[in-house]
C-alpha cells in the first residue's frame, strides 16, 4: 500500500485553472499538487465567478501541506488570465 503522498495527482488535474497558469506551474517544476489544492482551488474558483459574496472556507491541514497556493492562485488568475474562468475548462 503506498502512502497518500505518493498518489497526488498533477497540475494538468486543475481543469479550473486557466492554461497559462498550469504551464506555469509545470515549468516552476511542481509535477504534483497536495490533495487540499485540488479540494480547494475549484471551491474558491467558482466562488470568484459567482456574483454573491464568498462564503466562509475553513482548512485545516499540517504545515507544509499546501494551504497557501489555492487561496493565491485564484487571485493570479484572475490578474493574468482575466476573469477567472478564462482559457479554463469546466
Amino acid at each position: 500500500m503506498h502512502p497518500i503522498g505518493d498518489r497526488r495527482p498533477a497540475p494538468a488535474n486543475l481543469p479550473a485553472l486557466c492554461p497559462e497558469l498550469r504551464a506555469r506551474l509545470a515549468a516552476e517544476g511542481i509535477e504534483q499538487v497536495f490533495l487540499v489544492q485540488v479540494t480547494v482551488l475549484p471551491e474558491l474558483l467558482a466562488a470568484a465567478e459567482s456574483p454573491l459574496p464568498p462564503a466562509d472556507l475553513c482548512v485545516s491541514a499540517p504545515a507544509g501541506r499546501g494551504k497557501t497556493l489555492p487561496f493565491v492562485l485564484p487571485l493570479v488568475q484572475a490578474r493574468r488570465c482575466g476573469a477567472p474562468a478564462a482559457g479554463c475548462a469546466r
